[in-house]
C-alpha cells in the first residue's frame, strides 16, 4: 500500500485520498514488501496508492493493483475509511476487498510479496494506518475457525 508514498497533505489540512485493495485469492490475501529507499521500506503492504485529479478511489486501486502487481481486479465491497496522521501527512485511505479479474493470472514479479492465510498478516510489520484492517481480517479468520470445529 502506497500510503507511504502519498504526498504531504495540504496546507489547508485536506487529506490526501489513498485506494486500498485487500485482493484475496482462494483465502489468502496479496500482500507486498516495500522496497529499499522507500518509505517504511521492509514493512509489508496491500497494494495501492494515490488518488490522481478527478479519479475516485475505487478507480484507484483499479489502477494502482495493476500498475504494482499485474494484476486486473474487481472492487468491490468499500471495507474501511481509515484517516491517519504520518508524519509526512495526513491520509484518507479507502480500503476495498478485490480480487483477479482472472483467478487463474499470477502477479508481476515487480516487488517481493506473499499470498497470505488472514492469520499470518498479524506475524508481519505493516504502517501504522492498517492496524483496523489487519485486527478486522485476523479476527474474522479466527471466527470461521472456530465456527469449523
Amino acid at each position: 500500500m502506497s500510503e507511504g508514498d502519498a504526498r504531504p497533505a495540504e496546507p489547508a489540512g485536506e487529506p490526501t485520498g489513498v485506494g486500498i485493495g485487500l485482493i484475496q485469492r482462494a483465502g489468502r490475501y496479496y500482500v507486498q514488501r516495500r522496497p529499499e529507499g522507500t518509505v517504511y521500506a521492509g514493512y509489508w503492504e496491500f497494494p495501492g496508492g494515490k488518488c490522481e485529479p478527478g479519479e475516485t478511489p475505487e478507480q484507484a486501486v483499479a489502477r494502482e493493483c495493476l500498475e504494482e502487481t499485474g494484476l486486473a481486479v474487481a472492487v468491490s465491497r468499500l471495507r474501511h475509511v481509515i484517516e491517519h496522521r504520518y508524519p509526512h501527512g495526513l491520509v484518507r485511505l479507502h480500503v476495498f476487498d478485490c480480487e483477479p479479474v482472472d483467478p487463474r493470472a499470477e502477479p508481476a514479479q515487480t516487488h517481493e510479496f506473499r499470498w497470505v492465510h488472514p492469520r499470518e498478516l498479524e506475524t508481519l510489520r505493516f504502517p501504522e494506518a492498517n492496524e483496523p484492517v489487519l485486527r478486522e481480517l485476523v479476527a474474522s479468520a479466527r471466527e470461521e475457525a472456530r465456527s469449523s470445529e
